[in-house]
């Protein structure tokens, strides 16, 4: 009797024991179909969210100017970066498709028409080299897409009046008056120009001529157009080294400018204690620029459109730490100049709400944002500053020692910034 007793309890005991595990079981797989089905949809939000793709050209093999592209390239990451950690743009992540122009109009033409077709991006931030954004305008301009300049300077690109392209880079005009003031406040009589054979070159020096002789009418101006892609410019200088004028002014792009400055040392024509070397390129600025001068770069004044005692909005300070942090060295206006263009086509679309070209367009016709280095709109009058941002700033520096670090080279001009006379060897 009593082994029937304890049969019975045994067996209800299993019974319940089986019952009790059967449950958790069951709740177990519902918690984790639960889990699955949330990661699903996760998943699947996640894939709903495309990217918005923008285009951007830079040169990033010779002849093109590989030390500005890869420094426009870096502010353009950066800028993706933060605007990612920010959310994206309307609840969707930024990519950048990037193309090689090499610095030659026809690949930077090719490219940017592959960009349209084949990469269907929404807009185009980027260009180094004038002649290569004059080639690249055009296309912007036929397919309708929204173009913003990085750092092609020539007057000719805005002359053209498209609606599509806007300019958050300095233009000749701006540095044209630049150095035209600098050299009357030099107080010279005779100048000699170096441009390259480009819509850049040929430009700039055709506007600082005109301004140095409706400012300085008996200075002495002459240029001579030398071949962007030529190594030797010694009948030149030697032509120089006979007569040495008072102001030598190169405008040219890496690497052709470096030879020219180095050239020009080597045969004792400038910097010297008869000649100026003013550079009209903000050559100075350039992480390359010391690697490929060396003695060169001494005593020489140059454009500087980024030196670390200018003044930055706090977003530029952000990007110049963070510049700092992932190279370890000090970063140019190409660097916030990238940034900028990128930074201002975020705004533009998050206001038009949408990724329409003409309604992106309007958006960045109305654009009033805080940069890296001011307060960024663009001017509607037709001519060199159509859809300019006019008040980029500027100053000219000066190297007073070999391998000088920019922050240490004092600022020689305009007057309200300068840190110091300019002085001759």
């Amino acid at each position: 009797m009593c082994s029937e007793v304890q049969m019975e309890r045994s067996y209800r005991f299993e019974h319940s024991l089986k019952k009790e595990v059967g449950e958790m079981t069951r709740l177990r797989w519902i918690t984790v179909s639960m889990f699955i089905v949330g990661i699903l949809a996760m998943g699947s939000a996640g894939h709903s969210a495309e990217p918005i793709i923008i285009g951007s050209v830079e040169p990033a093999s010779p002849p093109g100017s590989i030390a500005q592209g890869s420094e426009a390239t870096a502010g353009i990451k950066l800028a993706v970066e933060m605007i990612n950690k920010q959310g994206g743009i309307l609840g969707r992540p930024v990519e950048v498709q990037f193309e090689d122009s090499m610095g030659i109009p026809e690949k930077g033409r090719a490219a940017t028409e592959k960009l349209i077709t084949k990469g269907k991006v929404s807009m185009i931030v980027g260009g180094n080299h004038s002649s290569v954004c004059m080639a690249m305008s055009d296309v912007a301009h036929e397919y309708r897409i929204p173009y913003i300049n990085v750092n092609c300077w020539a007057d000719a690109i805005r002359e053209k009046g498209y609606g599509e392209w806007f300019n958050t880079s300095v233009n000749n005009s701006r540095i044209a008056v630049g150095g035209a003031e600098f050299v009357k406040a030099l107080g010279v009589k005779r100048v000699v120009v170096l441009p390259e054979n480009t819509d850049f070159g040929i430009g700039l020096a055709r506007g600082f001529k005109n301004h140095l002789k409706s400012i300085a009418p008996e200075v002495d101006c002459t240029d001579t157009v030398l071949d962007r892609e030529a190594k030797d410019f010694t009948p030149v200088i030697l032509g120089l080294a006979k007569d040495p004028p008072d102001v030598v002014v190169p405008i040219m792009d890496p690497p052709t400018g470096y030879i020219i400055i180095n050239q020009l040392h080597e045969y004792g024509v400038a910097p010297t204690a008869k000649t100026w070397l003013l550079d009209l390129d903000a050559l100075a600025e350039l992480p390359d620029f010391w690697d490929n001068v060396k003695e060169g770069g001494k005593y020489l004044a140059g454009i500087a459109l980024f030196h670390p005692s200018m003044k930055l909005t706090d977003l530029g300070k952000e990007v110049r730490k963070l510049h700092m942090e992932k190279t370890k060295r000090e970063a140019s206006r190409v660097v916030f100049q990238g940034f900028d263009a990128v930074w201002v086509a975020a705004d533009a679309i998050k206001r038009a709400g949408k990724l329409e070209a003409d309604v992106v367009i309007k958006a960045l016709k109305e654009t009033k944002l805080v940069g890296t280095r001011g307060t960024i709109t663009f001017s509607t009058e037709p001519g060199p500053f159509f859809q300019q941002w006019v008040e980029v700033p500027y100053s000219i520096i000066q190297f007073t020692e070999v391998k000088q670090p920019l922050a240490k080279a004092p600022i020689v001009f305009p007057s309200e910034q300068a840190t110091a006379k300019p002085v001759k060897p």
